[in-house]
């Protein structure tokens, strides 16, 4: 049994080794680069890095008024998809789901006016 123990401690050892060289030998070649950061849509001159800041502040509202309209939208849909199952059950009229129709494309045109609006008022 002891012999047993000290072979593979032996080839444990030996398999540290090798790994070790070949951890050593592969990160000497390989440089990886990192990619270059993406400038906002209101790129600011160089060196003006309150401006640079104002431009991915101004890219990151634009992102969350597109997620406030996926929102928007989402909820509307599921409202549609609520009243037609109650229109199935006999609890609703196809009115109902006409008027939540109308109603929730007005309140998306409402939202992304708002949203549009919004993104010129902030640069």
């Amino acid at each position: 049994m002891s012999n047993l123990y000290k072979a593979g401690k032996t080839k444990l050892a030996a398999a540290r080794i090798a790994i070790s060289t070949m951890t050593l030998l592969g990160a000497s070649t390989v440089q990886a680069a990192l990619p270059a950061t993406a400038a906002p849509t209101n790129a600011a001159a160089a060196g003006d890095y309150i401006g640079l800041i104002k431009g991915y502040a101004f890219d990151i509202a634009i992102v969350l008024g597109l997620i406030l309209g996926t929102i928007a939208f989402l909820t509307v849909a599921k409202n549609m998809v609520a009243v037609y199952a109650d229109i199935g059950a006999g609890k609703r009229t196809w009115g109902d789901m006409g008027m939540h129709g109308g109603m929730g494309v007005l309140l998306l045109v409402l939202v992304i006016y708002l949203i549009t609006e919004a993104s010129t008022v902030i640069f």
